[in-house]
């Protein structure tokens, strides 16, 4: 019996589409792995299709969502984060086909937040995919600020509800009883001040963090600048046919990546496709 991958009921033989969701219908549940990638209106979901099947994700379709008036395209669950890096290139050429190549790098911000929210409620920066990627060093001086902020404003704010239980500080006649305002205002700076200290020290852990991830970051450009060459990387991988700049730059990145996987193992997906992402311009610095 034919299931709704989306919505999943279950239809009489002979039914090919779904008739709440206009998805096509699958043999069963198993064969219908597909997550939402990401929506948009009609037309561009349909070049985006395009798109993709062209790259070789055949598994990439369209359906509309009327309750939001939305169409979504879907994907395998295992394509989904290559289809991501696919889904950044065609919008970079959207931008660029529409004359904003100046911004065209902060479509990526746009795209993320749509996939996210299609993607809410399934679990998945530089982004890909699943997750965005922030390197350790960045955390550290982030998280660093906000504790200090924190027990700044927390060790001011237990100060002012100690000189008000005191009688130091006198509140207006009429107010709200003092004592339940310090016990609640007190509870309130208390947990500042305690996130604060929290946050200074996940810093201090992430600082050797940001430490191993440089050693390996330098190890990484090292091996990158005596193995990979623009020449190696397009080696047997286009055969002389003409092709595209974003279908280029999408096959290039991904055997990159796989050169640098097979010698480096275990690497984050994100510090990988962040590291790729910037080394592209240094192997293919003509054509950036």
């Amino acid at each position: 019996m034919p299931w709704c991958p989306k919505c999943r009921n279950e239809y009489v033989e002979g039914i090919k589409v779904c008739a709440d969701c206009k998805t096509a219908l699958v043999e069963s549940l198993e064969e219908g792995g597909r997550i939402p990638l990401i929506f948009g209106e009609k037309g561009q979901m349909e070049r985006l299709k395009g798109f993709l099947t062209y790259s070789g994700f055949v598994t990439a379709d369209i359906s509309e969502d009327e309750k939001e008036g939305v169409y979504e395209l879907y994907i395998e669950e295992a394509e989904r984060q290559k289809a991501g890096a696919a889904v950044r290139v065609f919008l970079q050429q959207e931008a660029e086909a529409a004359g904003k190549a100046e911004g065209v790098f902060q479509e990526d911000a746009q795209e993320d937040t749509e996939v996210g929210k299609a993607q809410e409620g399934l679990g998945p920066g530089k982004k890909t995919g699943s997750s965005f990627y922030q390197d350790s060093a960045k955390q550290a001086a982030d998280n660093r600020s906000s504790g200090y902020m924190l027990i700044v404003i927390g060790g001011l704010g237990l100060a002012a509800v100690g000189m008000i239980a005191a009688g130091i500080i006198r509140l207006p006649s009429g107010m709200i009883n003092k004592y339940m305002l310090c016990f609640v205002m007190g509870a309130l700076f208390l947990l500042f001040f305690i996130m604060g200290i929290v946050a200074v020290k996940s810093s201090k852990s992430l600082e050797k963090k940001a430490e191993t991830e440089s050693i390996l970051l330098s190890e990484i450009k090292q091996w990158c600048g005596e193995n990979i060459s623009a020449g190696k990387v397009d080696e047997d991988l286009f055969w002389g046919e003409e092709t595209g700049k974003e279908i280029k730059y999408f096959k290039r990145t991904d055997k990159m990546k796989k050169m640098i996987a097979r010698q480096f193992m275990n690497l984050d997906d994100g510090f990988l496709d962040s590291f790729v992402d910037d080394y592209y311009q240094t192997v293919f610095e003509e054509e950036a």
